[in-house]
């Protein structure tokens, strides 16, 4: 493993912390590999640890880092059993602390909490049930079961824990909390672009537009005339250029958001699957919605416009489920995950590529040990993601620096 590879930190809101006198909740640094300093930054706090893969936390460093992700994963302090094993056993404590904390009944609560935020989808109202996403979440984090099954499974839970009939749609398919009606209902919009859009950021940590290499966009002349604009000078479309979207230059996004949102197409705004959803604009709706509470396709042509299927990330998929299924075997869900748990842990905010909403962590760090555990197990639960990255040098290094600036 190379000592060069950095954890680079992009920081929102340094500066503006930093002009007016306040100091850092968490970590903040940008920090490069092979610093120098103390071995100690808590000994003398205006030096900082190497952020490099040969850094070896101390008894104080290893206590002081779990103690400060310990309520984020698990909602409790460290215990005087807890606190003494870091002093005496250092670093080497750490890992095989963090996995007896995945198997605690609050790490499936703090895993649930955190993707109830992400998903837009907790609590009850009317009879949609936005818990079920979470009830799913729970289940597979308490029983280590493969984190993929967030986007793939058939089965369905209560607030008991007690195995449901199918999910909530009515679809004849099924694709984890993507296929619950509070996922759907919770991100429910004109031409699907919100369902579409938070399963990108939650399961991907991408933003429209994106890599081209990781979804090839679809041929302009598929979509309607208002989505092939390239430029102010291409939109002929009055409703686009009058203010929907960007209305100027809106293949750069939709020409990959159209093949998120059309599997989508068949589910109404309460998330209830409807057969005869047609996926075209309804004459007396807003532009975007279809007729009985569906929403529009982008597809220009009636014939395709109410077929589920799609591409996406370079799988063709025939619906939901298939589409589910293509986020689940991806590597880049694998190293999407991991932002979530540095997120959850430390508070490094995903899916944006600078630091305008938040801070980033570099992919390559991500993808070195997304393969590190894929290596072991192709298909691992959330567990083994977690250990892997918050036991990391760089990772615990990069906290005690932050929390100490």
């Amino acid at each position: 493993m190379t000592t060069t590879l950095r954890l680079s930190i992009l920081v929102l809101l340094a500066s503006t912390a930093l002009a007016c006198g306040s100091e850092a909740a968490g970590p903040s640094a940008s920090i490069s590999t092979g610093g120098t300093g103390s071995s100690d930054p808590i000994d003398n706090p205006m030096q900082m640890a190497p952020v490099d893969d040969t850094f070896v936390p101390t008894g104080a460093q290893a206590e002081m880092y779990m103690g400060y992700i310990g309520p984020a994963l698990l909602g409790r302090t460290l215990t005087d059993a807890e606190h003494a094993k870091l002093n005496a056993e250092a670093g080497s404590a750490v890992k095989p602390m963090l996995e007896s904390w995945f198997i605690e009944p609050g790490f499936a609560e703090a895993v649930r909490g955190l993707m109830e935020t992400r998903l837009h989808a907790s609590g009850k109202l009317g009879d949609v049930d936005y818990n079920l996403a979470g009830y799913l979440v729970r289940h597979i984090v308490a029983h280590k079961l493969p984190w993929s099954q967030v986007v793939t499974s058939t089965t369905y839970y209560d607030e008991n824990d007690i195995p449901l009939a199918g999910n909530d749609t009515g679809a004849p398919y099924s694709a984890g909390v993507l296929t619950t009606r509070g996922y759907l209902a919770g991100n429910e919009g004109r031409f699907n672009l919100s369902r579409a859009h938070t399963m990108l950021k939650t399961f991907m940590c991408r933003d429209y537009p994106h890599e081209t290499e990781l979804q090839p966009p679809v041929d302009a002349l598929k979509l309607k005339l208002m989505f092939r604009a390239k430029s102010a000078e291409d939109q002929k479309v009055a409703e686009a250029a009058g203010g929907f979207g960007n209305g100027l230059a809106c293949y750069s996004c939709h020409s990959q958001f159209s093949l998120h949102a059309q599997p989508f197409v068949k589910f109404d705004k309460s998330g209830v699957w409807r057969a005869d959803a047609t996926g075209l604009q309804s004459a007396v709706a807003q532009l975007g919605d279809g007729d009985n509470g569906t929403a529009a396709s982008h597809w220009d042509s009636p014939d395709v416009a109410g077929l589920e299927e799609s591409s996406w990330f370079g799988t063709a998929v025939a619906n939901l489920a298939d589409a589910g299924a293509a986020i689940g075997q991806h590597d880049k869900f694998r190293e999407c995950t991991l932002q979530q748990v540095l997120d959850l842990a430390i508070g490094l905010n995903p899916a944006y590529e600078t630091g305008v909403k938040g801070l980033k962590v570099d992919p390559a760090f991500l993808t070195e040990i997304a393969e590190s555990v894929s290596a072991r197990n192709a298909d691992p639960p959330i567990q083994d993601l977690a250990a892997a990255v918050l036991a990391d040098p760089r990772v615990i290094a990069t906290a005690i620096n932050g929390m100490r600036r």
